[in-house]
């Protein structure tokens, strides 16, 4: 049968059909549907108009299926069951999961968001498996597309990412800006205040997807800019820069932290006024009702949750 021709078989007349071979009865048939006679006759009818087959006979108190109806009955008991099972939930077992989540975000992500739960997604989801990319190589507008199931965006607090119609977000956590430069900076022989951080010249991170910072944003209107002399992709390109020569770059202190154990710099406070940093859970509404997607999305949410 062409497909739209299958448009026009109502389900309730293949349920009716099931029904009657197993009653061989039109009367009991209708008690168990909960329909009348005459709208199990019409079913009938209908259904040996689809079949070209008269399906059932007459035989005493009982009816008798055709060949045909006989043939069917384990093809309509198989197709009925599977029609079943599209709505009834399937039963969750993270253990056996096997599916692929792809997620995008910056490196400083996958050390201070992935690396915590790497070991309880080994642990819980032992047959999972996550595609990890940079986000300035893949981000938003594939999270949109399908493409990604989510994306972990730093962004300073009042500076959000547009988003598409359909795209979610949760904040994750907050972090403050400080400075790192090189232990032997002349910079750190004088005054550390706005002056000298405005006077120094500076290594930025940059983010096409989120443009200039509210950090520079606020900074421009009291009349000031910062001398970035390099704009660089990543995190660590910024850190390993700073470390070799005498420019300042302006990050999260966690950060800091992180790599101020493997690099000749000094952290410094920031001194101009400034606000947080925001890391943000990004996802499509088409994945919430995914128990695996929503298992791993609650699973980063509750990560930094008092």
């Amino acid at each position: 049968m062409e497909i739209s021709q299958l448009t026009r078989v109502n389900i309730n007349l293949l349920v009716t059909l099931q029904v009657l071979l197993q009653e061989r009865n039109a009367s009991s048939s209708a008690i168990r549907l909960n329909l009348s006679q005459s709208t199990i006759s019409k079913n009938l009818s209908q259904l040996r108009h689809i079949f070209a087959d008269p399906l059932f006979h007459r035989v005493s108190h009982s009816l008798m299926p055709t060949p045909l109806a006989q043939e069917l009955e384990p093809k309509l008991n198989a197709a009925i069951n599977a029609i079943n099972e599209i709505f009834s939930p399937s039963a969750f077992d993270l253990k056996k999961y096997q599916g692929c989540f792809k997620i995008s975000m910056q490196e400083s992500a996958f050390e201070f968001v992935f690396s915590k739960i790497m070991q309880q997604i080994l642990d819980e989801a032992p047959n999972m498996r996550i595609d990890t990319w940079f986000k300035d190589n893949i981000s938003l507008e594939q999270l949109n597309q399908g493409q990604l199931d989510f994306v972990i965006i730093p962004h300073d607090v009042g500076q959000r990412p547009k988003l598409h119609k359909h795209l979610s977000s949760e904040e994750l956590y907050r972090d403050e800006l400080v400075c790192l430069t090189r232990k032997t900076n002349p910079v750190l022989q004088n005054n550390w205040n706005q002056q000298t951080y405005l006077n120094s010249k500076h290594i930025h991170v940059k983010d096409n997807e989120l443009g200039i910072p509210m950090f520079d944003q606020s900074l421009s209107k009291l009349g000031f800019q910062r001398n970035v002399v390099i704009q660089v992709p990543d995190f660590n390109a910024a850190t390993s820069l700073c470390s070799h020569s005498d420019l300042i770059f302006t990050t999260t202190t966690s950060w800091a932290e992180s790599v101020l154990k493997s690099n000749q710099l000094v952290k410094l406070s920031m001194p101009c006024q400034s606000e947080p940093v925001v890391y943000s859970l990004f996802w499509h509404q088409r994945s919430e009702t995914d128990l695996a997607h929503t298992w791993l999305r609650l699973l980063l949410l509750g990560l930094f949750k008092s």
